[in-house]
């Protein structure tokens, strides 16, 4: 009897107790690598999309790069700008300003630029800003007299014309309307009621659609505007960008993809009829006349200049900053000060006690921007789409 039941007490697990076992321990492991895996995709995403997300980083650091390399406001463009029109389309303003190479009664894409600047001065017992010097401004070209008032408004402005604001010709106010030199030659420079008015017109006024900055050091000039078009890789929805930005950013989203586009031109000192052939009077003579495209760009203006081109600022002549894979959502721009704070030192605002903001702050422009990808890119990317918002403020220099 106890030999028989040391036998039964060393009976092994039964084969369902096995299976049950090994069921169980097959269910652990499977959760084990289960969580493993998921663990390894958690990470193998997170790592996507941190180097996707350092990739449009690396991007907008290309921008912020490019506007500290245009080195400070452009209050010439600007006033060009105002006196041509500031209506907008795709994300940008809609006509181009011709870069100061064209003025009152040139011909656009001609050989015709219009000479000289007009000059600024006030009427017997007018001042000078009366209707603003743009708009009424009784004065002349540079080396005669015209009738008056004179209207510039929509008319292309020569580089140099917002120089020009600051100087009133006829500053003692009388009835020969700046000819003192009593020589009969009409002239209106260089007489003794020549006077420096340290103050215009604002040349913008709060937000902005694009970026005019000037480095005279370089002898460049550097502007970048948003432009939106028609996603390529999503022609299923169609883009159809509106003049009114909380709509554009929604359809950046959608059919439409958007970039930044850089125009950089070089200066040239050949004369009001920017040509290297054919000299006039402001032909090499030091001053800043003519503007022209870079190398690297392409350029279709209509007038060759030895190895340059013409800046007309046509579509054409932008170059896209960013890949196409990359899509600007939204931007936008303010710029500071209004008017260049070197020259306005008798403006309102730069009186001692003025509540106003003073001109003299150092220019700046704040940046709004909200970039993601294209649909092509994100359709590689499939779960993965990042956006990046940044808002920030980019110091420029504070002369030029």
């Amino acid at each position: 009897m106890i030999a028989k039941q040391n036998l039964r007490n060393k009976t092994g697990f039964t084969i369902l107790e096995l299976m049950i076992s090994m069921t169980l321990f097959a269910m652990i492991i499977t959760s084990v690598i289960l969580a493993v895996q998921s663990l390894m995709i958690a990470r193998t995403k997170t790592l996507n999309r941190v180097a996707l997300l350092e990739e449009l980083y690396f991007f907008s650091e290309q921008l912020f790069t490019g506007i500290k390399d245009g080195w400070t406001l452009d209050y010439e463009e600007y006033w060009n700008r105002k006196s041509i029109w500031v209506a907008t389309q795709s994300g940008h303003y809609q006509n181009p300003t011709w870069l100061g190479n064209y003025w009152q009664g040139g011909s656009l894409w001609s050989y015709t630029y219009g000479a000289s600047l007009y000059l600024c001065r006030s009427n017997s017992g007018t001042t000078m800003w009366t209707g603003w010097c743009l708009t009424n401004n009784n004065n002349g070209a540079s080396s005669y007299l015209v009738g008056s008032p004179l209207n510039f408004s929509g008319a292309s402005q020569r580089y140099g014309e917002y120089l020009a604001q600051f100087t009133d010709y006829n500053g003692n106010i009388d009835n020969d309307l700046g000819d003192e030199d009593g020589d009969a030659s009409g002239s209106i420079i260089g007489d003794d009621d020549d006077r420096l008015t340290g103050d215009v017109p604002d040349v913008f006024t709060g937000a902005v659609q694009e970026l005019y900055l000037i480095n005279k050091w370089a002898k460049t000039r550097t502007y970048f505007r948003w432009n939106i078009v028609q996603d390529p890789n999503n022609l299923a929805i169609s883009c159809f960008p509106i003049p009114t930005t909380a709509s554009w950013k929604l359809l950046t989203g959608s059919g439409c993809v958007g970039n930044i586009q850089v125009l950089k031109t070089k200066w040239l000192d050949f004369g009001f009829t920017h040509s290297g052939w054919t000299i006039d009077r402001s032909a090499y003579d030091g001053v800043i006349d003519t503007w022209a495209c870079i190398e690297k760009t392409q350029c279709s203006g209509a007038t060759l200049l030895d190895t340059s081109i013409l800046a007309t600022w046509w579509d054409a002549e932008w170059v896209n900053l960013f890949p196409a894979t990359i899509n600007i959502k939204y931007l936008s721009l303010q710029v500071y000060p209004t008017k260049d704070p070197w020259l306005s030192w008798s403006a309102q605002d730069a009186i001692q006690g003025s509540n106003q903001i003073s001109p003299f702050i150092h220019p700046y422009v704040r940046l709004n921007l909200e970039m993601w990808f294209s649909a092509g890119k994100r359709r590689i990317l499939r779960n993965e789409d990042p956006t990046i918002s940044i808002s920030t403020s980019v110091s420029l220099s504070d002369f030029d």
